[in-house]
């Protein structure tokens, strides 16, 4: 996660470069314990000069400066630099008050702003920090506050169109997927990646210049990749690196499971490990490459019915002879709901089964059926306990 510096931000804000989400942040901040006091210090040079006719002691002076950052309005802030009468007036009250903002500037602890995230949305961070909060279920356009990247996400695809002048953009975007929604992405090479609840996916808004197309997931994605030989496409988990030559793959790489997986839908693909320089193990279509947690080397490789593996890209969720803590955690990311196991002996139980739309309680009951508990819900959260008694 970007993380912003409090003294950047507000050197940034009385300079008039200040993005809306970093005023917004910085309303917020100054809104806490004595940093109302702090801030007055930072600005007072600057307050000085914009609202002459005021003492800058003024609360009503002070609550007007602050609405100039709510409503992000920068025509009603000027930066220091300019030329204004007053300044001949202000001029030895801003040399004193510049040596104190300088030290507070330099010298003071370091606080950190984060970026303002909606929990419940899918959420994007731009390689300028910026983040857009997106529900999957509207369709809408947004544009940065720079104006020079523009996101549409319609029917639940995600595109981004971005005019940097011909500058690259060092940093990756990040897209973040909340438990209980999907989304689907569209690179700028016009990769399609769908990613699975829970789910993060690094990659850069061009790859114009690269040598390799490289993007890092955290989660689950079924990927399709556009052929292009000569730029590799590869995919980048904690463990295990994936190079593409054109194919339609699934990768699951939750940071919680014991296991990461590779599955081959068509085409080809070499999987590797993250940290050794080795020969990469080839794919066929139909098989899947299997690293756990404990393995340091090496791959299990076996062939599976794909259609298992992938069928959360159409909304339907499949177990195939899975273990009850594995079910868990896959029922916790597709609700959005925490599920407490108190009943032990299921953790190892297996189960097999398809569910197509079906909601919460129909799922709970139909593995009740096989592997017997009562359960109880308040709120997002299921308690599974031993059967009643009868």
């Amino acid at each position: 996660m970007t993380k912003f510096d409090i003294r950047r931000t507000i050197t940034r804000y009385i300079n008039q470069e200040a993005t809306q989400e970093e005023l917004a942040m910085l309303y917020e901040w100054v809104k806490k314990g004595n940093n109302q006091e702090v801030f007055k210090k930072y600005v007072q040079a600057d307050f000085l000069i914009n609202y002459q006719d005021r003492s800058w002691k003024s609360e009503d002076a002070f609550k007007n400066f602050m609405e100039t950052i709510k409503e992000g309005d920068s025509k009603k802030v000027r930066p220091l630099w300019v030329r204004n009468p007053v300044w001949k007036y202000a001029a030895a009250i801003v040399v004193v008050v510049s040596t104190s903002l300088y030290a507070l500037l330099f010298s003071t602890p370091q606080e950190v702003l984060e970026p303002q995230m909606d929990p419940n949305l899918v959420t994007l961070q731009l390689g300028n920090g910026e983040v857009l909060n997106l529900d999957p279920n509207s369709n809408v356009t947004l544009k940065s506050k720079k104006g020079n990247t523009v996101v549409s996400l319609v029917e639940g695809v995600l595109t981004q169109e971005n005019n940097t002048n011909g500058k690259m953009i060092e940093k990756d975007n990040i897209l973040r997927i909340p438990y209980g929604k999907r989304l689907s992405v569209t690179l700028q090479d016009g990769t399609v990646v769908m990613l699975n609840s829970g789910s993060t996916l690094s990659y850069p808004s061009s790859f114009s210049g690269k040598d390799k197309r490289e993007v890092y997931l955290k989660g689950e994605a079924f990927f399709e990749v556009a052929k292009n030989p000569e730029q590799p496409f590869i995919v980048n988990t904690d463990k295990v690196y994936t190079q593409v030559y054109g194919t339609v793959f699934n990768v699951t790489a939750y940071a919680e499971d014991e296991v990461t997986e590779v599955v081959l839908v068509e085409g080809s693909v070499g999987v590797g490990d993250i940290d050794v320089s080795r020969t990469q193990q080839l794919l066929k279509p139909s098989q899947k490459a299997s690293k756990l947690l404990d393995m340091e080397s090496g791959f299990i490789v076996e062939d599976v019915d794909v259609s298992s593996y992938v069928s959360w890209t159409k909304g339907i969720l499949t177990f195939e002879n899975e273990a009850m803590s594995s079910i868990i955690k896959k029922l916790e990311r597709h609700y959005n709901i925490r599920i407490e196991n108190r009943h032990e002996e299921l953790e190892g139980r297996r189960f097999t089964g398809m569910f197509d739309v079906e909601d919460m309680d129909r799922v709970l009951k139909t593995i009740q059926a096989h592997t017997h508990f009562s359960y109880e819900k308040e709120g997002k959260t299921i308690t599974i306990k031993k059967p009643n008694k009868q």
